[in-house]
C-alpha cells in the first residue's frame, strides 16, 4: 500500500519529481507541474505527516521521507529522473539521489543548512530554548511570515502560514529536530558521494534569528558555498529581492531556468 499521496500529471518516459518543503505542500509546485507535464511525467508528493497522517507511525525524519518518495517511483520504468526539492525538500532530494540509479540531475531551490557536526548541539539547544520562550504556533507564524517580502503576495502568505500551523505539532516538531540532526550528520556525506549535475535556484538566506532575508547577487551565501564545496558540476541562478517561494513568485523565470539547464543536459523538451 502506498502510504503517502501524490499528484501525477503527464505520461512521458522521463520523470520530474518535485518535493515540497517543511510544513508545505505540492501545490507550491503547481506552475511547474502544469508546465513540465507537457514533457515529463511529473510527480509531486505530499510528504508524510503534512496531510495530518502518518500511516504505520513511521519516523518523522528526512530519511523516512526520502524512502517514502523512492517507494513511489522504484517500480516505474522511467528512462531518466530529475529530482527537485524546495527548502527542506532539498535534503530529501539529496538523500534520494543515492537511492536512484537513473538519476540525471538535481534541482535545489532555496535550500539551507542549520548546523554542521561541530555546531549541532548549539543549534539544537538554541531551537529548544526558543520553544521555552514562546509557543510553537507563534514560532511557525513568524517563520513562514518572514518568507515573503512584498505585500503583493500577502494572500499567499496567509495561506501558507495557515497551512504550516495546521500540520500536527507532533509531526512537524519532530521533523524539525531531525532536520537539524540530518544537516549535521548526513547531508555532507551524501553530497560527497554525488556524481550528478545540480541546478541551484536561490533567493534568500537565513539570519541569526533563523528568519529569511532577501539576498543580492554579490552576497556571500553559506548554502551555495557548501554545495559547491562538494559538487563542481553546478549551475546557479540568484533571485534578488524575492521571497522564499520563488516557484510561486517567479514561476516563468524558474521554468525558464530549469528548461535551459535540462537542455544543457541533453534532455530536450519537445
Amino acid at each position: 500500500m502506498q502510504e503517502i499521496k501524490y499528484i501525477e500529471q503527464g505520461n512521458e518516459e522521463n520523470c520530474l519529481f518535485l518535493i515540497h518543503g517543511f510544513c508545505s505542500g505540492p501545490e507550491d509546485w503547481i506552475n511547474q507541474i502544469n508546465f513540465f507535464s507537457q514533457h515529463f511525467t511529473v510527480i509531486a508528493p505530499t510528504l508524510r505527516g503534512h496531510d495530518g497522517k502518518n500511516i504505520n507511525s513511521r519516523p518523522m525524519s528526512i530519511e523516512q521521507l526520502s524512502n517514502d518518495c523512492v517507494e513511489i517511483i522504484k517500480e516505474r520504468k522511467f528512462k531518466k529522473i530529475i529530482l527537485a526539492g524546495h527548502s527542506m525538500g532539498t535534503r530529501v532530494a539529496i538523500d534520494m539521489a543515492s537511492k536512484i540509479k537513473n538519476l540525471y540531475g538535481l534541482i535545489l531551490v532555496d535550500g539551507s543548512r542549520f548546523s554542521n557536526y561541530e555546531t549541532y548541539f548549539d543549534e539544537l539547544s538554541s531551537f529548544e530554548n526558543s520553544l521555552n520562550g514562546q509557543d510553537y504556533e507563534t514560532i511557525l507564524r513568524q517563520m513562514f511570515s518572514s518568507m515573503f517580502f512584498s505585500p503583493k503576495y500577502d494572500h499567499h502568505k496567509r495561506r501558507i502560514v495557515t497551512r504550516a500551523i495546521n500540520v500536527p505539532k507532533n509531526y512537524s516538531l519532530t521533523l524539525r529536530r531531525n532536520t537539524i540532526w540530518y544537516d549535521s550528520h548526513c547531508v555532507e556525506n551524501y553530497l560527497k558521494a554525488l556524481n550528478t549535475p545540480i541546478l541551484l535556484l536561490h533567493s534568500t538566506k537565513i539570519d541569526k534569528q533563523n528568519g529569511r532575508v532577501p539576498i543580492k547577487n554579490l552576497d556571500d551565501i553559506p548554502y551555495i558555498n557548501f554545495i559547491k564545496l562538494w559538487t563542481e558540476n553546478t549551475r546557479l541562478k540568484i533571485f534578488e529581492e524575492t521571497g522564499h517561494y520563488i516557484t510561486i513568485e517567479e514561476p516563468e523565470i524558474v521554468n525558464k531556468q530549469i528548461t535551459e539547464w535540462l537542455e544543457s543536459l541533453k534532455i530536450h523538451l519537445r
